[in-house]
């Protein structure tokens, strides 16, 4: 946005004096406007992941749009979590033997493999979502689980790595369509000495908030194994990136042998004790709990009360703060039909 433009559109504020807008609800405006204005931004290399218009405007018309959307936030536009009215929420706890997801009314179409603004060719995860639904779809809304199966036949319902995601990090409005991205890292996904994705992305993007198992679209239910004597280790900074090590114990309390191939580790980071892994302010992951590595090792089967200790190596951005956080880890068995 140029000088003129937002001089134009104070102008227009002024004119719109008769309408209780506050103080900090119009640099809220002015500063929406102008970030519409801005060229596209590479993704977030904290796991989280960017999201563009399919198309722009400019100028007066862009200030208009956002005028909008500011008078429906302004008279209390409901959220994506208001509107479900024949859905009732339930509150994390992190005893809890299972949780109920809920669906998005975000609609998601040609998963693909393509490139950022910045970006290696063909090293990121592009979608079009859609919002489907009558009220906006914040970011703080929704969730997603990002995952790889490989592109060999015989292994192709087989997934292999997978991580959280965020959603757009812009809102999407009722009805519009937005371009979603993420970089992943993994060795495993990329074809040899090179960046370029060779695996196949699946996406989903579940509520940010928990309902009665009963009504869920997706269940997540915990694992019969105790996780303990959680510490974490620094391991590496290079440019941009850590990484970090999550030491943890395993005990496995039920009367049958428990394969660690049927459950993935939920890990996530909290600055505040009301965090859980569906905050999008959590640093979170979700990771396999079979060796990845040649310096690890330990069972992959864990007999009726056999422990063992295994321990999860993450990547993140630089700035994130992982030493002054705490860490959280549980284990949830695989759902039918996957993540």
């Amino acid at each position: 946005m140029t000088d003129r433009d937002e001089k134009d559109l104070r102008h227009i504020m002024q004119q719109l004096s008769e309408v209780p807008f506050r103080d900090d609800l119009k640099s809220r405006i002015l500063d929406a406007a102008q970030e519409s204005a801005l060229p596209i931004a590479k993704a977030n290399r904290r796991r989280r992941p960017a999201s563009w218009y399919a198309g722009l405007v400019s100028g007066i018309a862009a200030a208009c749009v956002v005028v909008g959307v500011g008078v429906g936030l302004y008279m209390g536009h409901p959220s994506l979590r208001q509107t479900s009215a024949t859905e009732s929420t339930v509150p994390f706890q992190p005893n809890a033997k299972a949780y109920g997801l809920a669906p998005t009314p975000l609609q998601i179409a040609d998963v693909r493999i393509g490139t950022l603004p910045g970006d290696p060719t063909n090293s990121d995860v592009l979608a079009n979502v859609t919002n489907t639904s009558d009220v906006p779809v914040h970011e703080s809304d929704v969730f997603g689980v990002l995952s790889f199966t490989s592109s060999d036949a015989s292994q192709a319902d087989a997934e292999n790595w997978l991580t959280f995601v965020n959603g757009p990090n812009e809102t999407v409005q009722p009805h519009q369509t937005v371009v979603w991205g993420f970089h992943p890292t993994g060795s495993t996904l990329h074809k040899p000495s090179s960046t370029e994705l060779a695996e196949t992305p699946h996406l989903h993007f579940y509520a940010s908030h928990l309902v009665p198992t009963a009504s869920a679209s997706q269940v997540w239910t915990k694992s019969p194994v105790k996780v303990s004597q959680l510490q974490v280790e620094p391991r590496v900074l290079y440019n941009n990136e850590q990484s970090v090590q999550i030491d943890a114990h395993l005990t496995n309390l039920s009367n049958q042998p428990f394969d660690l191939k049927t459950s993935r580790a939920v890990i996530w980071f909290t600055s505040t004790s009301d965090q859980s892994f569906l905050s999008l302010d959590s640093i979170r992951f979700m990771y396999h709990l079979t060796p990845e590595y040649a310096d690890q090792n330990w069972p992959t089967v864990l007999a009726p009360g056999q422990s063992t200790d295994i321990n999860f190596r993450v990547i993140s951005d630089r700035q994130s703060d992982f030493f002054s956080r705490k860490v959280h880890v549980m284990l949830i068995q695989v759902p039918p039909g996957g993540f």
